[in-house]
C-alpha cells in the first residue's frame, strides 16, 4: 500500500501544471553565470554615491581596494561555446546519406481502427480492474504510435488508477519523463517498475538511458551491462552500451569491448549488426545508409531503420565533434516519424540541448561584450576618482611644522674673556629657575 501511494503522488507531479510550465518553459535569455555577473555589474553603477561614502568611512586607500574587488566581481567568463559552424548554417549531411520517407498511412489506418475498437470495449463491455487497466494500457501505446503524446499519458494515467501496481504503465511513464528531462521522477518511475516486477527487464534499460542522459554515465553503465545479460545477441542492446561505456571509460575500451561483444552474437539478426560495424569502422555512412536502401524488406519498414541509423549516425558524429552534422542528422532521425522508439525521442532531446546550448552560449556573448562595455565605464570613473579623492587629500591635510634647526654656540678663546666684561644671555623658559638659583647663592656667601 506504501507503493500505490508513491504511484499516485508521482502521477500527481506528472500531470501536474505547475510541472508541466517549469518543464515546457521558455529557455532563459542568459546563462546562470552572466546573470549572476549582470546583476553584480548592475549593483555598481550607482558609482558615485557609494564611493563617496565608502571613502569617507575607509579612508582613501580602502576605498580603491574595494572598488578593485568590485570590478573583479564583475568580470565574466568570456569562454563562449558557440557552435561553428552555426546549427542555422547549411545543412551538412551529404546527399548521399539522405532518405526521406512519407508517413504510412495504411500503418496509422489501422492505429486508429484498434483505438475505436478498444474504445467501444471501455464503454460497452463490463470489465474486472486488470482488464480494464490493460485496455487503457493499449490505448495509450496506440496513442503514442499515433503521436497524440497528451492523451496516451492520460491512458496511462486512468490505467494507474484501475491497477496502481502496473509495472509496464510505470516503466512506459518514466519513459516519458526522461524525455521531458524530468529525471528526478523518471528514476522513480523506473524503481517502481522494477520493485513491482523484478522481470520487467525494459526498466534497466529505459532507466540506463535516463541516467546516461541526466549525467550520470557510471549508473548508466551498471543498468545497461545488466540489460546486456538477458540477451546478448541484440545489436541495439550493445549499441547503447558501447555509447555510455565510451562515455565512461574512453574510446579505446569501448571500442575493444564493442568488438568482442560483436563477435559473440549467435544468432542470425534481420538488422543492427551493421550500425555495430559502423561503429567498428568496418563500414562508412554511405554504406549503413546503401544496407538499408539496397535490404529487400517492405516499405514499412525502411522509416524505422532509418530512425535507428540516424540516430547512431549523429552519436558517432557527435563523439568526433561534428556538432553540426549531429544536429542534422537528429533532425533526420526525427522526420522518419517513427514515435514509438526510443532513437526518436531522445534524438527530439539532443535537438533541444543543442539548441538551448547555443541560445545560452549566443546569449553569453552579448553579456560579455556587455560587460566589457560596463568594465570600461567603471575604470573610467574609478580613474576620476581616484584623481578627484587625490586633490581633496592634498587639500586637507595639515602641513607639517618644519623644525627648528639646532644652535651650536660658536668656539671662544678663552684668553680674549680676560679683556672683555662678561655677558649674561637671558633665558626665558629657565629664568625663575635660575634667579631663585642665584639667591640661594648669595644667601650662603653672606657671613
Amino acid at each position: 500500500m506504501a507503493r500505490n501511494t508513491s504511484a499516485f503522488a508521482l502521477m500527481e507531479r506528472l500531470f501536474s501544471s505547475q510541472d508541466r510550465a517549469q518543464s515546457w518553459s521558455q529557455l532563459p535569455d542568459l546563462s546562470p553565470e552572466a546573470s549572476e555577473h549582470a546583476s553584480a555589474a548592475s549593483a555598481l553603477l550607482p558609482l558615485k554615491p557609494r564611493l563617496s561614502l565608502m571613502l569617507r568611512r575607509c579612508g582613501f586607500a580602502c576605498g580603491v581596494m574595494a572598488f578593485a574587488l568590485g570590478l573583479n566581481a564583475c568580470s565574466v567568463n568570456t569562454s563562449s561555446n558557440v557552435f561553428d559552424p552555426p546549427l542555422d548554417s547549411t545543412f551538412s549531411v551529404d546527399k548521399r546519406d539522405v532518405i526521406l520517407t512519407g508517413p504510412n498511412a495504411e500503418e496509422r489506418e489501422q492505429y486508429q481502427l484498434m483505438v475505436a475498437q478498444l474504445t467501444h470495449m471501455l464503454g460497452t463491455e463490463k470489465l474486472s480492474a486488470e482488464r480494464r487497466a490493460q485496455v487503457l494500457y493499449q490505448l495509450g501505446l496506440l496513442y503514442d504510435r499515433l503521436g497524440m503524446n497528451v492523451t496516451a499519458r492520460t491512458m496511462l494515467m486512468s490505467a494507474l488508477i484501475a491497477v496502481p501496481d502496473y509495472a509496464q504503465v510505470y516503466n512506459f511513464l518514466g519513459i516519458y519523463l526522461a524525455s521531458a528531462e524530468r529525471f528526478a521522477e523518471a528514476y522513480d518511475a523506473y524503481d517502481a517498475a522494477l520493485e513491482l516486477d523484478p522481470e520487467e527487464n525494459y526498466a534497466y534499460f529505459n532507466r540506463g538511458i535516463a541516467l546516461y542522459y541526466g549525467k550520470r554515465p557510471q549508473l548508466a553503465l551498471d543498468d545497461l551491462k545488466k540489460f546486456y545479460e538477458f540477451d546478448h545477441n541484440d545489436p541495439f542492446r550493445i549499441a547503447w552500451l558501447y555509447i555510455v561505456e565510451r562515455t565512461v571509460e574512453g574510446q579505446e575500451v569501448a571500442l575493444e569491448h564493442l568488438a568482442q561483444r560483436r563477435a559473440a552474437i549467435e544468432k542470425e539478426v534481420p538488422w543492427g549488426l551493421e550500425v555495430l560495424d559502423f561503429y567498428l569502422g568496418k563500414i562508412d555512412s554511405h554504406e549503413l545508409i546503401d544496407a538499408i536502401r539496397n535490404a529487400e524488406i517492405p516499405p514499412e519498414e525502411v522509416a524505422p531503420r532509418l530512425c535507428e541509423a540516424y540516430f547512431y549516425m549523429a552519436k558517432q558524429a557527435e563523439f568526433d565533434g561534428k556538432y553540426k552534422l549531429a544536429y542534422d542528422l537528429f533532425h533526420l532521425c526525427v522526420t522518419t516519424d517513427y514515435s514509438g522508439y526510443l532513437e526518436y525521442r531522445y534524438a527530439l532531446l539532443e535537438i533541444a540541448r543543442y539548441e538551448r546550448q547555443e541560445i545560452i552560449a549566443a546569449a553569453d556573448e552579448i553579456a560579455d561584450a556587455q560587460q566589457q562595455e560596463r568594465d570600461a565605464f567603471l575604470r573610467q570613473q574609478a580613474a576620476e576618482a581616484q584623481k578627484y579623492f587625490e586633490k581633496l587629500q592634498e587639500q586637507h591635510t595639515p602641513l607639517k611644522q618644519e623644525q627648528a634647526a639646532p644652535v651650536v654656540p660658536p668656539i671662544v678663546n678663552p684668553e680674549s674673556l680676560e679683556d672683555q666684561e662678561p655677558q649674561l644671555v637671558p633665558d626665558k623658559v629657565d629664568s625663575k629657575v635660575r634667579t631663585s638659583d642665584s639667591s640661594r647663592t648669595q644667601d650662603k656667601v653672606q657671613p
